[in-house]
């Protein structure tokens, strides 16, 4: 069977316009399968038909009819029937573009494919599927295509609430037209990902899109936490490495190439002053899609403050954050780890402290870091390092060479409390 190209771009067909009162999805009018095993394509829904074109396993087709056993899909130059047993529907899975600038769309994994458009920073892409050679198939609104994997980045999500009378109206893309989805009722919990030109992306459940960000209100959340959620029997332990007093502009740069070398994420709690002093170090934090945290603006004992100091601290540092990366942060330290009720009657995000101390910010010695971890560490743990000290940045490779072996995973510190 003389096959097409594998991976080719299938084109969109609108197939119908949902109303405010339509269950959401993420697709929206566009429904994405991906093809199973080689097949034809053909001009009728029957075997006997003219064959149009053959199609390889493992593309990804739009589908915009199907009945008795027929699926009527559309290609780049052509459209037809296939059997519906080869077709399998994929569920996305929702991907922040961190690329700055953003990135290409292309019609086929190669940067020598057609180009179909550019889709801009800040979005959430759904990701449908990956091509070798590091290219992901991703679908924004009505664009379908592939972009270049490392663009993309797991968002983190922020508890808040929908505070609209009416409910908020649900659309596909973050844009007054939109397509509609459904509306999400007024006091509905979401978890909101990312906000875009006064839109906040948002998932109820399984209704998923883009809201005013105008009508979400936060829900506070005065609880502290000092280790994470144990997994489940037979699942990877998991820990979270936290970095506080950062960013450096030279030690953080290092301890970001040890990370990406182990594939390790980490949480960084950042001093405001440091973040508006060093952004592009902030931007490439985020960017290698590690967790960013508020540590204050310039590191003072919060429980020794008058309240209107406290705020101040908190919200200064989270502006110069949304400043340098677009977002706000998702996760609060107190520095010295002092808190009180007062002090936590403010916070709208999660109070973390830590379960191991390994004390590098003391004895800067880069095999005590191992030796305190080694000693201490289990399903769950938070490890409070320093991104300041150049020490640190020498010992964490065996730190993570040690946790590595004894089969941890290391994740931010949202993920291990869920």
């Amino acid at each position: 069977m003389k096959k097409l190209l594998p991976y080719m771009l299938f084109l969109i067909a609108i197939i119908g316009f949902m109303t405010g009162q339509q269950s959401a999805g993420a697709e929206g009018s566009v429904v994405i399968h991906k093809v199973i095993q080689d097949t034809v394509i053909l001009e009728e829904p029957s075997a006997s038909s003219t064959e149009l074109a053959e199609l390889a396993k493992n593309s990804f087709v739009t589908v915009t009819k199907a009945s008795k056993g027929w699926a009527y899909i559309q290609t780049l130059g052509q459209e037809g029937y296939v059997k519906s047993d080869v077709l399998a529907k994929v569920k996305p899975k929702g991907y922040l573009l961190a690329a700055k600038g953003g990135t290409t769309l292309f019609t086929a994994p190669s940067q020598h494919a057609q180009k179909i458009g550019h889709l801009y920073e800040g979005r959430i892409l759904f990701v449908y599927g990956t091509a070798p050679g590091g290219w992901s198939f991703v679908q924004y609104g009505e664009d379908v295509g592939y972009i270049a994997t490392n663009t993309l980045k797991k968002p983190t999500a922020i508890k808040q609430q929908i505070n609209a009378k009416d409910g908020a109206v649900l659309r596909l893309t973050a844009s007054p037209s939109g397509e509609i989805l459904g509306t999400l009722a007024n006091k509905t919990i979401v978890q909101s990902y990312t906000t875009l030109a006064g839109w906040t992306y948002v998932e109820a459940g399984e209704q998923q899109g883009y809201i005013k960000a105008a009508e979400l209100t936060d829900i506070l959340n005065r609880q502290v936490y000092n280790k994470g959620k144990p997994v489940a029997k037979g699942e990877s332990k998991r820990v979270a490495l936290t970095f506080d007093d950062g960013p450096s502009a030279k030690v953080t740069p290092q301890i970001l190439a040890i990370l990406k070398k182990y594939n390790a994420k980490a949480t960084f709690f950042m001093i405001g002053q440091n973040v508006a002093s060093h952004q592009a170090v902030v931007q490439q934090v985020y960017q290698d899609g590690h967790e960013i945290g508020n540590h204050t603006w310039n590191h003072q004992n919060l429980v020794s403050l008058p309240m209107v100091a406290v705020k101040q601290q908190v919200a200064q540092t989270s502006n110069a954050i949304y400043a340098a990366i677009g977002q706000y942060p998702t996760v609060f330290r107190p520095p010295y780890g002092a808190t009180n009720e007062q002090v936590r009657s403010i916070m709208t995000i999660p109070s973390i402290l830590w379960s191991i101390d390994t004390l590098d910010w003391k004895h800067h010695n880069p095999d005590k870091i191992l030796t305190y971890v080694r000693a201490n560490v289990q399903d769950g743990s938070i490890i409070l390092m320093h991104d300041i000290h150049q020490t640190t940045a020498n010992g964490l490779e065996n730190v993570l060479l040690y946790l590595q072996k004894q089969g941890y995973e290391f994740v931010t510190v949202s993920e291990i409390l869920q």
